[in-house]
């Protein structure tokens, strides 16, 4: 399996567990914007999941350390909390005019899960990908 798959998967899973810890906040977006409570669930977890995608291109060479995948895993955090923050302006807003206001409260409640859930699928894809497989008996 490819390294950009399973950090696909790695951080799905792990992003699908901080957007349940903060679910109260997700739902009254949802609520006051009048669409369903698991989009905005499932949305930062397949966000998550394309910025994996993206970012682990090439991993396989370039990542020697686990250092570097927690870097990297940072990197979609940001990318994936700075999206739901537009996606939640857009549609809470309607015109994202609040996009400010959206980063500092999404920052502020879903900050510490978002950071421990980039740490621990940073250093789970990292320990994956530099694992040596063992030999196959043939």
């Amino acid at each position: 399996m490819s390294a950009p798959t399973i950090a696909s998967l790695v951080f799905f899973v792990f992003s699908l567990i901080a957007a349940i810890t903060v679910e109260y906040l997700l739902t009254s977006f949802a609520k006051s914007a009048g669409l369903d409570r698991l989009v905005f669930v499932m949305v930062p977890a397949l966000l998550a999941m394309l910025y994996a995608l993206i970012v682990y291109q090439g991993a396989e060479r370039k990542i020697k350390r686990l250092g570097q995948s927690v870097s990297r895993g940072l990197l979609v955090m940001m990318l994936t909390w700075l999206s739901l923050a537009t996606v939640i302006s857009w549609t809470w807003c309607r015109l994202g005019s609040c996009l400010g206001e959206t980063l500092l409260a999404s920052g502020m409640v879903g900050g510490g899960p978002m950071l421990l859930d980039a740490l621990a699928a940073g250093t789970v894809t990292g320990f994956l990908i530099i694992r040596k497989p063992p030999p196959r008996i043939e």
